[in-house]
């Protein structure tokens, strides 16, 4: 069953001419890849999740599908690690592994899912 978010990805996806079959697989594998690799235990989306990372509720409306892959990837190409960064107002500290070693085709899904969250 999809949530509030999955089924506005999936009728976006429709409108744009992706069929049925890929927008349920979108919608399924970005929350679950977000959720088996363990970013859910720091960050935060719509409620749900750790509070050690930014909350990502809002991630696409503020950065690229370019800079969130490598986010992913190279953290440290964004934020020097153990350095502090302030995001909306709150402070964390630059901890984030990389993820190098990840499946691109998993980086993309986790990317593009946490683009659509606008």
């Amino acid at each position: 069953m999809f949530s509030k978010m999955g089924k506005l990805i999936a009728a976006a996806l429709v409108f744009a001419g992706v069929s049925s079959f890929a927008v349920s697989a979108f919608a399924a594998s970005g929350p679950a890849l977000f959720k088996s690799e363990g970013c859910i235990a720091c960050h935060t989306i719509d409620g749900h999740g750790g509070q050690v990372g930014p909350n990502l509720s809002h991630i696409g409306s503020q950065r690229s599908l370019s800079w969130i892959k490598t986010q992913i990837v190279t953290p440290g190409a964004h934020f020097a690690s153990g350095s502090t960064v302030t995001l909306n107002g709150k402070s964390y500290m630059a901890i984030m592994p990389n993820h190098k070693g990840m499946p691109a085709s998993d980086v993309n899904t986790i990317a593009k899912y946490l683009e659509s969250l606008k």
